[in-house]
């Protein structure tokens, strides 16, 4: 395949740090929670003990999977592991994959490749294969790192393995998202409401126990069972027939579309703009209306399922005599995580803008009577707006998720007002995007860095020990663990201060730096 070997060097040349990043941080997840466990239980009888408690826990299996083998440390670290492993490494393959293939061709760098002598499939299938490579070395570091905190050698390597499967899957279903889509923005809604469909569905599924995990791919990591004694082989067969055929799909529309263009066809609207588009604001809501009410689609079912589930929890707590406090706890990290997806949401609309800048398009409007500090206020206002209104719809859903599990209208209210408690948290994290943004349309990614470590605090912080000052670099923290803690006003008030600060210091560092493009 002509220019294959050179698109893959370039791929990995221009994307070293996330080639490298991804596997080192999942590495670094696996070796803290492997090292806290070992030291949490050190005697056989408390590791059956941890069993017996995981087992009766039931309703903890929605959110990180079934777990198996749990009197051993490696099935422990596999179930432990399982929040992130389910929403982490999915999203990874699903990334790299967008961003090896569709954005490389939406930035017209494709057209410079195949300006010379490259096969037709040979950038795609570059792309991909560099997107694997993470997944390669997600596999070789988490099985060292297993090896040298002492866990059996077969079972780490089976381990490893499984989440590198897991990763190359989503890679592949990416892949083929990308190829069928116009442009990278509608492959990320499109890949990501199918792991979001994939991930619900095993929640129910082992939530009620059914015998159907063999449906679905966020069951296999479970299913492999890495630190078993005879260890189920289908899992790997099924990972490998999903991965071939995804890759077999993707390859199959890259040969049979044109360059620039998807199966899924774009709509590029009327010539003419509708009278109601007269300002900047009302322009980029109407462009960005549909990545809008995708989220908020997605974070409603999110927020849904898990505000009903809350009812498994309840019952459990119940029997232990201490249901208020225990659904309290439930429904805290339930309500962050409805934050951090309307931080999500906004990062992601912010990225586009600066998409729009790098592509030369906001140069065009800026030389209408369009000043810069009216348009970056309006692209402030858009981004804060957007993570606001998905913030309040997913509080909704997760009071109407309440409402349906506990029979009981008064969760409602609940629901809502303890997500809503988390605003500042999420106009703090629009603040911290529009000012990456005014440095440089390149720098706002290392957002996503802020709201990574806010889902760590949320899942993992009491097993990772992870200390009180670290626990604070996330906004989520300092408004404590409402509805369990009373609503903290001088953290609010800091946090909206801070987020106007950064807004206003956004807009004048935009107003005086060049633009990228146009």
């Amino acid at each position: 395949m002509t220019g294959y070997w050179s698109c893959l060097v370039l791929s990995l040349r221009t994307a070293r740090l996330q080639v490298i990043g991804w596997p080192l941080l999942v590495a670094a997840l696996v070796a803290s929670t492997a090292s806290t466990l070992a030291d949490t239980y050190p005697r056989q009888a408390d590791r059956d003990a941890y069993a017996a408690a995981s087992e009766a826990m039931q309703a903890s299996a929605a959110l990180q999977g079934r777990g198996r083998d749990l009197s051993t440390l490696g099935g422990m670290v596999a179930n432990e592991m399982g929040y992130l492993t389910l929403i982490l490494i999915p999203l990874i393959g699903l990334h790299l994959a967008i961003a090896f293939t569709r954005s490389v061709e939406d930035t017209g760098r494709l057209d410079i490749l195949t300006a010379g002598a490259v096969h037709r499939l040979a950038p795609s299938a570059a792309g991909v294969t560099a997107a694997a490579v993470p997944a390669a070395l997600t596999v070789a570091f988490s099985t060292l790192a297993l090896v040298l905190l002492g866990y059996p050698g077969t079972g780490s390597l089976l381990y490893a393995g499984g989440l590198g499967m897991f990763m190359v899957a989503f890679t592949a279903a990416g892949a083929v998202a990308a190829q069928c889509c116009r442009d990278a923005r509608t492959a990320y809604v499109l890949a990501v409401g199918f792991w979001l469909a994939s991930y619900l569905t095993r929640a129910v599924v082992d939530v009620r126990g059914w015998n159907v995990t063999w449906v679905n791919p966020e069951s296999w990591p479970a299913e492999i069972q890495p630190f078993s004694a005879a260890p189920p082989w289908w899992p790997w067969f099924a990972f490998l027939a999903l991965t071939a055929s995804l890759f077999g799909i993707a390859a199959l529309v890259a040969a049979r579309r044109d360059q620039g263009a998807g199966i899924i066809a774009p709509r590029p609207g009327s010539a003419t703009a509708a009278p109601w588009i007269r300002s900047p604001l009302s322009l980029l809501v109407r462009l960005t209306r549909g990545v809008g009410a995708g989220w908020i689609v997605a974070a409603g079912l999110f927020a849904f399922a898990f505000g009903y589930l809350t009812q498994q929890m309840s019952d459990l707590t119940s029997a232990a005599g201490g249901q208020a406090s225990n659904v309290d706890a439930t429904l805290t990290v339930f309500v962050q995580m409805n934050a951090l997806l309307a931080a999500a949401a906004g990062l992601q609309i912010s990225q586009w803008l600066a998409r729009e800048e790098t592509s030369g398009r906001i140069g065009h409007i800026l030389a209408a009577p369009v000043s810069r500090t009216r348009w970056w206020t309006s692209a402030t206002v858009l981004v804060t707006g957007w993570s606001l209104l998905l913030l309040s719809c997913a509080g909704l859903f997760t009071g109407l998720g309440l409402t349906a599990g506990f029979n009981d209208w008064s969760y409602l209210g609940r629901g809502l007002t303890a997500t809503l408690a988390y605003s500042p948290a999420v106009i703090l994290f629009a603040g911290i995007a529009a000012a990456l943004s005014a440095l440089s349309p390149r720098m706002v990614a290392l957002a996503w860095l802020a709201i990574g470590w806010g889902t760590i605090v949320c899942l993992r912080a009491d097993l990772l020990r992870i200390p009180g000052w670290a626990r604070h670099l996330s906004p989520l923290d300092w408004m404590g663990s409402v509805p369990g803690d009373a609503w903290d006003r001088p953290a609010a008030a800091l946090m909206t201060v801070l987020a106007v600060a950064l807004a206003v210091t956004s807009t004048l560092i935009y107003r005086r730096r060049d633009l990228s493009a146009g």
